[in-house]
């Protein structure tokens, strides 16, 4: 865009658009755990302090890494538990995980199951604020 002054899709001359990508991912992320075990997926402004996703994925990934992923797990849980500790189809959460899943994005494309494998990092209780 310097040299061109534009940009576009789905050409693009941003260096981070241009590279190959690999068919599996890791991905950090928080999830929500109901009474039966089920995990359902957390919105950005529970599990981090923007609502960028990139951004709260590195946040959790340098959680992770310098170890204090049950630290913000418990943060998370905290604000899970301050909005009643439901999601907004009155799904009651008992637990969050903070976790790092491998996706296949090949076949999350094509409508397959998609996430290989999954690590959980740490698990904490949700306790509703009253």
């Amino acid at each position: 865009p310097v040299a061109l002054d534009r940009d576009g899709f789905p050409l693009s001359t941003y260096p981070m658009y241009s590279e190959a990508r690999p068919s599996r991912v890791r991905l950090a992320t928080a999830v929500g755990i109901d009474a039966g075990g089920a995990v359902h997926r957390l919105s950005l402004g529970a599990i981090g302090s923007s609502d960028d996703p990139l951004v709260v994925a590195g946040e959790l990934r340098t959680a992770i890494e310098r170890g204090d992923a049950a630290a913000h797990c418990e943060e998370i849980a905290r604000r899970v538990g301050a909005d009643g500790g439901t999601l907004g189809d009155g799904t009651r959460l008992v637990a969050v995980e903070v976790v790092v899943e491998h996706h296949d994005v090949v076949a999350q494309v094509s409508g397959t199951p998609y996430r290989v494998d999954r690590t959980v990092h740490a698990r904490c209780a949700v306790e509703v604020v009253r």
